[in-house]
């Protein structure tokens, strides 16, 4: 009775490490990356009223989740012939990213997924001088330097890929919805730092970084083996077979009763 037992124990653990050894599985390191924004630079060498200069980091929870955090500043003016306007300001995001690459293609080098960040821009914004006409005649008005924190929502598909080891490069298209500017319906900015154009509900863009990445933890992803599949598929098969043989002979007896 005793031996029997041993045998069976045995048996079923010899099953149990054959299949474990079928599993086909994948190793994928995951990172903590810090980088920077080279379109922010880019675009105040195309317009001088914008100057922007941004920092990402993410750090990896598994093959496929992220968190991300990011801090900017930004500054605007603008003098035209009726009004001058000004803001500047720092702002923070954080959030999530999800890439949608199988860890096998991916391997920790790849990404090719979209991020949902929270963003909070506190500012400052003034209007130096406002000329307007109106039916008694023209006249000329000011805003005075105020502070406000605004709210915003931040949507980031993107790709990024390891130029070499240590070092990637990638860029996003954002869409950003404007939850609150924080001065007011009477004062809301031209220029949200952080946010972009407030007049508006929704702003989009892109954004490029060239990030540092330090592999910090090696895991195992299990990926399911087509054997399997095909086995399981031949089991399904089989049974389909044997219930069609069964039914069958159950009509043949039937006929010969009667």
């Amino acid at each position: 009775m005793a031996k029997g037992t041993l045998i069976c124990f045995i048996s079923l653990f010899l099953l149990m490490g054959s299949r474990a050894a079928s599993q086909d599985t994948v190793t994928v390191p995951l990172h903590f990356r810090a980088g920077f924004d080279i379109g922010g630079p880019v675009m105040h060498l195309l317009n001088n009223d914008i100057s922007s200069y941004g920092v990402l980091a993410s750090l990896d929870l598994n093959q496929a989740v992220s968190l991300d955090a990011g801090l900017r500043f930004t500054s605007f003016s603008t003098v035209e012939y009726n009004y001058n306007y000004s803001s500047s300001g720092t702002s923070v995001v954080i959030g999530a990213g999800y890439n949608f690459m199988k860890p096998k293609t991916a391997r920790g080098k790849y990404y090719a997924g979209i991020g949902l960040r929270y963003g909070l821009s506190f500012y400052s914004q003034e209007a130096s001088g406002i000329k307007y006409t109106n039916e008694w005649g023209e006249g000329e008005s000011s805003i005075p330097l105020s502070h406000h924190t605004g709210h915003f929502l931040e949507i980031t598909p993107g790709v990024r890929t390891e130029l070499f080891k240590g070092v990637t490069i990638g860029w996003n298209v954002y869409m950003r919805l404007l939850i609150s500017a924080g001065a007011g319906k009477d004062l809301n900015p031209m220029w949200m730092p952080g946010y972009g154009d407030a007049t508006s509900g929704m702003t989009t863009g892109a954004e490029y970084y060239v990030s540092f990445s330090i592999p910090y933890k090696k895991i195992r992803v299990i990926i399911k083996p087509k054997r399997e599949e095909e086995d399981e598929e031949g089991e399904e098969g089989a049974e389909d077979s044997g219930t069609t043989n069964t039914t069958t002979g159950t009509g043949s007896t039937s006929g010969g009763r009667l």
